[in-house]
């Protein structure tokens, strides 16, 4: 009997111990809403984030920690939206936007990405479920906006029309920035520009920016000169690596021109046009996206500790 009580003294004991350890390592950072958000999601997130833009690394400690934190705060938000309309826990419901992910990196397959994460002490499970909530979001704001996009049909065939068979390929990269009503335009850019000379343009553009673009570093790919407006292009052509910051409908935009190239072509009027109206469209569900997030993430509750 006195072994038994023995046995159970230490089995408490050790529970006691254990749970002493990880409740001194694991700390909540907020909570929003129902949802606690703790010092291991943080963690996690600084992981996924890397994982998709390595220049992070060149920033400092504390830089990845806001960035990630903002990251996670936002994603979690758009997860409880989209809970009232999606069942998004379905398994394998994410594995689709994985693999659309994988045919545009430099991953052979989907072993090879998980061998990848595993490396890095990643779980699929937690990038598939971001990728799943990233997209599925994109999905829910077009089908909500879609009917108040409005464009101008003519104006994109006149300006395709404009070009001619040699067409110049750009691969560019974005900081997409909005300058809140008390800070000076200048004293943003010059602190943007800064970032990137220290760090480097991918990493400023998780630090700045606020397209989908940033978790990628900005890239934004090659892009052909007939899909660009005249004012962005006649700008890039007057630009050696970096432009001056761009007014736009949706902020501030910096683009880096990473590379150039020409391309002869014979222009599908249908086509490019079609690519030209989906160009717009999505700066305008953007643009709309961005709001109404701003609008959920006002009457959501959110503490920090």
């Amino acid at each position: 009997m006195i072994n038994l009580n023995k046995k159970i003294f230490l089995f408490f004991f050790v529970i006691s111990i254990c749970t002493s350890v990880l409740s001194s390592k694991i700390e909540i950072i907020y909570k929003i809403n129902d949802e606690i958000i703790t010092s291991i999601d943080i963690e996690n997130e600084k992981k996924f984030l890397i994982f998709l833009n390595p220049n992070l690394k060149n920033l400092s400690s504390s830089q990845i920690t806001n960035i990630s934190k903002d990251s996670l705060k936002n994603r979690k938000i758009k997860e409880i939206e989209l809970e009232k309309f999606f069942n998004i826990e379905q398994e394998n419901m994410g594995k689709k936007y994985v693999m659309n992910f994988i045919s545009n990196t430099k991953f052979e397959n989907l072993d090879n990405l998980k061998l990848e994460l595993n490396k890095v002490s990643l779980s699929y499970q937690y990038l598939e479920k971001n990728f799943l909530i990233d997209n599925i979001w994109r999905e829910y704001i077009f089908e909500r906006f879609k009917s108040k996009i409005k464009i101008d049909k003519e104006k994109l065939k006149k300006q395709i029309n404009s070009q001619n068979n040699q067409v110049e390929e750009i691969n560019l990269s974005e900081i997409l920035f909005e300058v809140k009503p008390n800070v000076e335009l200048s004293k943003l850019s010059n602190e943007i520009y800064k970032e990137i000379e220290k760090s480097g343009f991918e990493a400023a553009a998780s630090i700045y920016s606020i397209s989908d673009s940033k978790n990628f570093g900005g890239k934004l790919g090659w892009i052909k000169s007939n899909q660009i407006s005249e004012k962005i292009n006649n700008i890039i052509k007057s630009s050696s690596k970096l432009t001056t910051p761009i007014k736009t409908k949706d902020g501030y935009l910096i683009l880096k021109i990473n590379d150039k190239r020409e391309s002869a072509m014979e222009i599908n009027l249908e086509k490019e046009l079609s690519k030209l109206i989906n160009s717009e469209r999505q700066k305008e569900l953007n643009k709309l996206g961005y709001i109404y997030f701003n609008k959920i993430k006002k009457r959501t509750f959110i503490s920090e500790n």
